[in-house]
């Protein structure tokens, strides 16, 4: 076996992968909503908590501001195309090319649907624990371009 199996990866290989990955994270939230049912959206904010302890980010102050700055700069850095932004007391996150639409796409899921909210719930979890303040999206828009908004508690307008 070739240690370096990556450089001989053709585009059909990364398609394989993308569908099985698709496959696999369907599984996962149907699993997911048979067994969890309506606790399924803190189930996920409680997945994004833990992944925030895992990101490389250093908080110097914990609040909503510096959490959506650093949590766009390392999603960047990831190859995302996100973009967010404060309002008030809210958080506006802007997704273009969707990774997780893309999955739906693949899968014949419903775009807004649960993959959509979960993974809007999981991005909530991360910046609640970011930013030490509970945070409730709201999904604006879905499609190929997805935006929602981050309602954070305890935040005056």
């Amino acid at each position: 076996m070739s240690g370096n199996i990556e450089l001989t990866l053709t585009p059909e290989d990364y398609d394989k992968a993308f569908t099985e990955v698709s496959f696999l994270l369907d599984m996962f939230i149907e699993t997911t909503v048979a067994f969890v049912g309506k606790s399924t959206p803190a189930l996920a904010v409680a997945a994004g908590r833990k992944m925030a302890v895992n990101l490389p980010i250093h908080m110097t102050e914990k609040t909503p501001a510096a959490a959506l700055d650093e949590f766009i700069r390392v999603m960047k850095i990831q190859k995302m195309d996100i973009d967010g932004r404060l309002t008030g007391p809210e958080a506006v996150i802007e997704l273009h090319g969707c990774p997780i639409g893309s999955v739906c796409k693949n899968r014949q899921m419903e775009i807004g649907g649960q993959a959509c909210q979960m993974f809007h719930y999981y991005i909530a979890g991360i910046m609640a624990e970011l930013c030490g303040l509970p945070a409730r999206p709201k999904t604006l828009a879905t499609g190929e371009n997805c935006s929602f908004s981050l309602a954070f508690s305890g935040v005056r307008p």
